[in-house]
Protein backbone atom coordinates (compact mmCIF):
# COMPACT_ATOMS: atom_id res chain seq x y z
CA UNK A 1 0.00 0.00 0.00
CA UNK A 2 1.10 3.72 -0.83
CA UNK A 3 0.11 7.06 1.29
CA UNK A 4 0.71 9.63 0.38
CA UNK A 5 0.91 12.90 2.64
CA UNK A 6 0.93 16.43 3.35
CA UNK A 7 1.36 19.05 6.41
CA UNK A 8 0.85 22.29 6.76
CA UNK A 9 -0.39 25.00 10.30
CA UNK A 10 -3.86 25.36 11.00
CA UNK A 11 -5.85 26.99 13.64
CA UNK A 12 -5.26 23.19 15.48
CA UNK A 13 -1.39 23.26 15.42
CA UNK A 14 0.05 21.29 12.44
CA UNK A 15 -2.37 19.57 10.63
CA UNK A 16 -1.43 15.87 8.71
CA UNK A 17 -3.61 14.86 5.91
CA UNK A 18 -2.64 11.45 4.26
CA UNK A 19 -4.58 9.46 1.67
CA UNK A 20 -4.48 6.34 -0.46
CA UNK A 21 -5.42 6.03 -4.01
CA UNK A 22 -9.00 5.70 -2.48
CA UNK A 23 -8.79 8.86 -0.58
CA UNK A 24 -8.18 10.33 2.40
CA UNK A 25 -7.20 7.13 5.19
CA UNK A 26 -6.03 9.57 8.56
CA UNK A 27 -6.25 13.12 9.73
CA UNK A 28 -4.07 14.23 12.96
CA UNK A 29 -3.32 17.55 14.16
CA UNK A 30 -0.25 17.59 16.57
CA UNK A 31 2.21 20.24 17.94
CA UNK A 32 5.33 18.80 14.80
CA UNK A 33 5.47 17.51 11.72
CA UNK A 34 8.01 14.60 12.94
CA UNK A 35 5.65 13.18 15.30
CA UNK A 36 3.04 13.30 12.97
CA UNK A 37 5.04 11.31 10.61
CA UNK A 38 5.99 8.88 13.25
CA UNK A 39 2.28 8.36 14.34
CA UNK A 40 1.42 7.89 10.04
CA UNK A 41 4.48 5.42 9.80
CA UNK A 42 3.27 3.54 13.16
CA UNK A 43 -0.14 3.64 12.24
CA UNK A 44 0.59 1.98 8.34
CA UNK A 45 3.56 0.44 9.22
CA UNK A 46 3.74 -1.39 6.19
CA UNK A 47 2.42 0.77 3.95
CA UNK A 48 5.30 2.85 1.86
CA UNK A 49 5.40 6.35 3.07
CA UNK A 50 5.69 9.45 0.54
CA UNK A 51 4.97 13.30 0.84
CA UNK A 52 3.48 14.79 -2.10
CA UNK A 53 2.27 18.84 -0.95
CA UNK A 54 1.04 19.26 -4.37
CA UNK A 55 -1.30 16.18 -5.08
CA UNK A 56 -3.20 16.53 -1.68
CA UNK A 57 -3.87 20.51 -1.66
CA UNK A 58 -7.11 19.90 -2.55
CA UNK A 59 -8.04 17.84 0.00
CA UNK A 60 -6.22 19.38 2.38
CA UNK A 61 -7.47 23.01 1.81
CA UNK A 62 -10.91 21.30 2.42
CA UNK A 63 -9.82 20.30 5.94
CA UNK A 64 -8.73 23.12 6.43
CA UNK A 65 -11.71 24.65 5.64
CA UNK A 66 -13.72 22.20 7.61
CA UNK A 67 -11.58 23.50 10.41
CA UNK A 68 -12.63 27.02 9.97
CA UNK A 69 -16.53 26.12 9.97
CA UNK A 70 -17.19 26.28 6.19
CA UNK A 71 -18.97 23.38 4.83
CA UNK A 72 -18.29 22.40 1.62
CA UNK A 73 -20.02 20.95 -0.78
CA UNK A 74 -19.92 17.40 -1.62
CA UNK A 75 -17.71 14.82 0.10
CA UNK A 76 -14.50 14.32 0.49
CA UNK A 77 -13.23 10.18 -0.70
CA UNK A 78 -12.11 8.43 2.14
CA UNK A 79 -10.59 5.07 2.70
CA UNK A 80 -11.75 4.05 6.10
CA UNK A 81 -10.01 0.85 7.90
CA UNK A 82 -12.22 -0.58 11.13
CA UNK A 83 -14.35 -3.18 12.37
CA UNK A 84 -17.94 -3.37 10.96
CA UNK A 85 -19.23 -1.16 13.85
CA UNK A 86 -16.78 1.23 13.59
CA UNK A 87 -17.92 1.96 10.11
CA UNK A 88 -21.67 2.28 11.12
CA UNK A 89 -20.71 4.27 13.98
CA UNK A 90 -18.87 6.45 11.46
CA UNK A 91 -20.93 6.59 8.83
CA UNK A 92 -23.34 7.67 11.08
CA UNK A 93 -21.49 10.58 12.24
CA UNK A 94 -21.46 11.88 9.06
CA UNK A 95 -25.15 12.07 8.93
CA UNK A 96 -24.47 14.96 11.68
CA UNK A 97 -25.12 18.16 10.30
CA UNK A 98 -22.39 20.99 10.96
CA UNK A 99 -23.43 23.10 14.05
CA UNK A 100 -25.40 20.10 15.39
CA UNK A 101 -24.79 17.82 18.22
CA UNK A 102 -25.34 13.95 19.17
CA UNK A 103 -24.97 12.07 22.33
CA UNK A 104 -23.44 8.73 22.26
CA UNK A 105 -26.42 7.18 23.69
CA UNK A 106 -28.59 8.77 20.36
CA UNK A 107 -25.44 7.84 17.69
CA UNK A 108 -26.22 4.14 19.25
CA UNK A 109 -29.98 4.00 19.09
CA UNK A 110 -29.50 5.00 15.04
CA UNK A 111 -27.65 2.13 14.40
CA UNK A 112 -29.80 -0.09 16.01
CA UNK A 113 -27.26 -0.81 19.24
CA UNK A 114 -29.11 1.23 21.66
CA UNK A 115 -26.87 -0.13 24.67
CA UNK A 116 -23.73 0.06 22.71
CA UNK A 117 -22.95 3.96 24.13
CA UNK A 118 -19.77 2.89 25.38
CA UNK A 119 -18.53 1.19 22.23
CA UNK A 120 -19.76 4.23 20.27
CA UNK A 121 -17.43 6.58 22.19
CA UNK A 122 -14.56 4.23 21.73
CA UNK A 123 -15.14 4.10 17.98
CA UNK A 124 -15.65 7.83 17.88
CA UNK A 125 -11.65 7.84 19.41
CA UNK A 126 -10.83 5.38 16.85
CA UNK A 127 -11.83 7.61 14.53
CA UNK A 128 -8.76 7.88 11.71
CA UNK A 129 -9.92 10.80 9.74
CA UNK A 130 -11.52 13.44 12.41
CA UNK A 131 -12.65 16.97 11.49
CA UNK A 132 -14.14 14.96 7.85
CA UNK A 133 -16.17 12.18 10.32
CA UNK A 134 -16.74 14.64 12.39
CA UNK A 135 -16.26 12.71 16.23
CA UNK A 136 -16.41 16.35 17.49
CA UNK A 137 -20.25 16.53 16.84
CA UNK A 138 -21.04 13.27 19.46
CA UNK A 139 -20.81 14.25 22.98
CA UNK A 140 -21.89 12.56 25.82
CA UNK A 141 -25.56 12.53 27.55
CA UNK A 142 -26.14 15.13 30.39
CA UNK A 143 -24.77 18.37 29.28
CA UNK A 144 -20.90 16.48 29.62
CA UNK A 145 -18.56 17.08 26.68
CA UNK A 146 -17.33 13.59 26.30
CA UNK A 147 -13.36 13.03 25.07
CA UNK A 148 -11.31 14.07 22.05
CA UNK A 149 -8.71 12.14 20.83
CA UNK A 150 -7.24 15.59 19.67
CA UNK A 151 -8.07 17.53 23.41
CA UNK A 152 -11.13 19.24 24.67
CA UNK A 153 -9.37 22.35 23.61
CA UNK A 154 -9.69 20.91 20.05
CA UNK A 155 -13.14 19.72 20.22
CA UNK A 156 -14.49 22.60 21.88
CA UNK A 157 -12.49 24.57 19.17
CA UNK A 158 -14.19 23.09 16.16
CA UNK A 159 -17.45 22.87 17.94
CA UNK A 160 -17.56 26.69 18.01
CA UNK A 161 -15.83 27.01 14.55
CA UNK A 162 -19.28 25.54 13.15
CA UNK A 163 -21.42 27.93 15.83
CA UNK A 164 -22.58 25.52 18.09
CA UNK A 165 -23.82 27.78 21.14
CA UNK A 166 -20.72 27.81 23.86
CA UNK A 167 -22.88 25.75 26.50
CA UNK A 168 -20.96 25.52 30.21
CA UNK A 169 -19.75 21.73 29.03
CA UNK A 170 -19.00 19.35 31.76
CA UNK A 171 -15.78 17.72 31.14
CA UNK A 172 -15.66 13.48 31.07
CA UNK A 173 -17.87 11.05 29.93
Amino acid sequence: MEITFTTSDCRLGRLLVAATTKGICTIRVGKSDSALERELQSRFPTATVKRDDIALAPMRQSVEARIAGRVLPGELPLDLQGTDFQLRVWKEMLRIPAGSTRSYADVARRIGRPTAYRAVAQACGANPVPIVVPCHRVVASGGKLGGYTGGIDRKLALLASEGVENRDWKNGT
